[in-house]
């Protein structure tokens, strides 16, 4: 009768073996490692993108509701218009715009005061509590997008043609109650380059 031998691992073999395994293990945890990254870098674009997409809403809304109604200033000395875009000042722009939805049973007034303002590649939106501010007055403030090289706005006026500054006209009350027939909004990213948007003003 025969005894078969039995073998085992030889020392070079059992490194190989280890080799290989540990090979196989980096490979598969560069590779997870990857896609994590990517799922990441995904959902990152994908917040971008909405918040966005949130942003350009709201100043459609805004504009889209654009009301006649001018304001008070802060002194209550003079009137703002009801649409104010000056490049001379810090503000893009400053609205009164309409639409608000109110709760039943309140008394909260339908027209708001809005402001917008670039500050730090950041898009600003200001809410102020009334319509006649006073120097008290705080606004509710919020940024509405991030990663903003520059906003740029232009205003169709009645006879056609596209205004960088509102209001146009010289004389009151004309000037403060004066509304454009559009607005052309032009948003330059970091992110997704420049965004342009069109809006009818109602009314």
């Amino acid at each position: 009768m025969t005894r078969r031998m039995t073998r085992g691992f030889t020392l070079l073999e059992l490194l190989v073996a280890m080799f290989i395994t540990a090979l196989m293990l980096a490979l598969g945890y560069g590779a997870l490692t990857e896609v994590i990254r990517q799922r990441a870098s995904v959902s990152d674009q994908q917040q971008q993108l909405a918040q966005l997409q949130r942003a350009v809403r709201t100043l459609v809304q805004d504009f889209a509701q654009l009301s006649a109604r001018p304001v008070r200033d802060v002194l209550g000395r003079g009137v703002e218009p009801a649409l104010r875009a000056d490049r001379r000042g810090t503000e893009l722009v400053a609205l009164t715009r309409g639409g608000r939805i109110i709760p039943p049973g309140t008394q909260q007034p339908t027209l708001q005061r809005i402001e917008y303002e670039l500050r730090d590649e950041a898009l600003v939106r200001r809410v102020w509590p009334a319509l006649e501010r006073t120097q008290s007055s705080t606004p509710r403030q919020r940024v509405l997008l991030r990663g903003v090289r520059s906003v740029e706005l232009r205003f169709l006026d009645d006879p056609g043609e596209w205004r960088t500054e509102w209001p146009v006209e010289a004389n009151e009350p004309q000037r403060s109650r004066s509304r454009p027939r559009a607005v052309e909004i032009t948003l330059d990213t970091l992110q997704f380059g420049k965004i342009v948007r069109l809006v009818e003003v109602a009314g």
